[in-house]
């Protein structure tokens, strides 16, 4: 399976020879970057199998995308009902030769009271959960569907004890850990914050840079 960081918290997935983007076109939200200029156009050069978003905030998702996607492929961009022009559900899709399920999950924090959200298992010949900003004890709603060999996350999930504590179980998968701001850049501290995590993952952890390509 190949990844590539292609926005702030999201990917671009190639699995069984199907490309999922998920949450993988971003608008800039300081100190969270936006998708790079160079990214859109690969994106736009060669579209995705299936589109989807865990919900509708903007360092997560770039509505002109969405719009430019459907208008050119006539496929559905899938999302929540937030989401203009998006295709709501709860239920599995295919896309390819990969199944995709879409679970309800609460956001992380405050916004967990007003965004709708959603989480995405993906299944093919490897089994990845992308949690987009779920709360880290949603982790347990998950427990039905196949245990992860890829692990997609926020920082947040491991800049506490209590939330590496919820990972532990599904050790040894591997570890991918979005929504990190530059290091330069970082205003609110969150390196500092994550620094004992990352260590204590270290084995199993990977920290991808804006446009890099991770094999795993």
């Amino acid at each position: 399976m190949e990844l590539r960081r292609t926005a702030n918290a999201g990917v671009l997935l190639t699995l069984d020879d199907t490309k999922i983007l998920l949450d993988g076109v971003s608008q800039e939200v300081k100190p969270y970057l936006a998708t790079p200029p160079e990214e859109k156009v690969k994106l736009s050069s060669d579209w995705p199998d299936v589109v989807a978003f865990t919900h509708y905030h903007e360092d997560h998702c770039d509505s002109s995308y969405v719009k430019t996607y459907c208008q050119a492929t006539g496929k559905p961009v899938y999302g929540t009902s937030q989401m203009t022009g998006m295709v709501c559900t709860d239920k599995t899709f295919t896309a390819g030769n990969v199944r995709l399920t879409a679970v309800s999950t609460r956001h992380m924090g405050h916004y967990g009271k007003t965004t709708i959200h959603r989480s995405y298992v993906v299944e093919g010949s490897r089994s990845i959960w992308f949690m987009g900003d779920a709360s880290p004890s949603e982790l347990k709603l998950l427990v039905e569907f196949p245990k992860p060999d890829v692990l997609i996350i926020p920082y947040p999930y491991v800049s506490t004890p209590a939330a590496l504590k919820l990972l532990e179980p599904l050790l040894p998968c591997k570890i991918v850990l979005l929504h990190l701001p530059l290091q330069e850049n970082d205003p609110d501290g969150v390196w500092q914050s994550v620094e004992p995590g990352l260590e204590y993952l270290k084995a199993y952890l990977y920290v991808p840079k804006m446009g890099e390509i991770l094999n795993l």
